[in-house]
């Protein structure tokens, strides 16, 4: 008999989670269908990650031929009975992610869109579809600009020394695929702006008080990773320069608007006392 009222006080609390006062049929119903949409979006987003993982797989030997075009004046090898075979699952893994990415983030978006004002949908919308495709562009600079850049500056390093550079295709795919997330998750600083600016996080004079340290920090990276001369320096911290402008301009839009939206909010209330 106790088992069973603590088993309704459960039952009951759960459902005022989600927004029901009363338990009743309908409120039941309403739970479960809930429960049944996240369960076959979250079968979905399985399935299409097995299926991106085995064409990835099926794919691997020339992904890693694409990749090791990149590394001029290296010679690659593996050194365990399994180490190529588990390199090409973790490249698998790794582009399955990739490849499954967007129909998961609409799977999410599905899930979420209902219970979302009109205003919340557009600002999810926008900062999903504007978050993945600064992902992919920095992906992309990644692998086309700074991963060649930076991997002939290693080769470079052995000129004239008797140390050949035998680099492991596991090490090599691990390398290549830090840099190719860093990159990406670099780029999305301006989508991380818009996020704590319009939650009162950060501000544009917070952003520009902090201009120069955040110059100064980029071109240290750059001739971290790129060849000690200008010209690659450059190239590489140009575009993460740009992004952090134009962070500090959607900052400053965002900030105006939230400023205004608040001053309008005052003033009705103002007008109602």
């Amino acid at each position: 008999m106790e088992l069973e009222k603590e088993t309704g006080r459960s039952r009951t609390a759960v459902l005022k989670r989600f927004g029901f006062r009363k338990e009743t049929q309908e409120c039941r119903m309403s739970l479960v269908s809930h429960l049944e949409e996240f369960r076959k979006r979250l079968v979905a987003c399985i399935i299409c990650f097995f299926a991106a993982v085995l064409i990835c797989l099926g794919q691997a030997a020339w992904l890693t031929e694409r990749l090791m075009e990149k590394a001029q004046g290296f010679q690659f090898v593996y050194i365990a009975p399994t180490e190529l075979v588990l390199s090409y699952v973790r490249l698998a893994l790794t582009g399955g992610v990739s490849l499954a990415c967007p129909v998961m983030l609409y799977q999410i978006w599905g899930f979420i869109r209902p219970g979302l004002t009109r205003r919340e949908r557009q600002s999810c919308f926008v900062i999903l579809t504007f978050g993945m495709l600064l992902f992919l562009i920095g992906a992309a600079f990644a692998f086309e600009i700074v991963l060649p850049i930076t991997l002939l500056f290693f080769a470079g390093m052995n000129a004239g020394q008797t140390i050949s550079p035998m680099v492991s295709i596991e090490s090599y795919i691990s390398f290549v695929s830090t840099t190719l997330v860093t990159f990406g998750i670099v780029f999305e600083l301006p989508v991380v702006v818009i996020m704590f600016t319009r939650i009162g996080l950060l501000n544009p004079a917070m952003l520009r008080k902090n201009r120069k340290y955040v110059i100064l920090a980029v071109f240290v990276l750059a001739a971290f990773i790129t060849p000690p001369d200008v010209t690659s320096q450059i190239l590489v911290a140009f575009p993460m320069l740009f992004l952090f402008e134009i962070s500090l301009l959607l900052s400053r839009i965002l900030f105006r608007k939230r400023l205004k939206r608040e001053m309008q909010v005052n003033g009705q209330e103002a007008g109602d006392v």
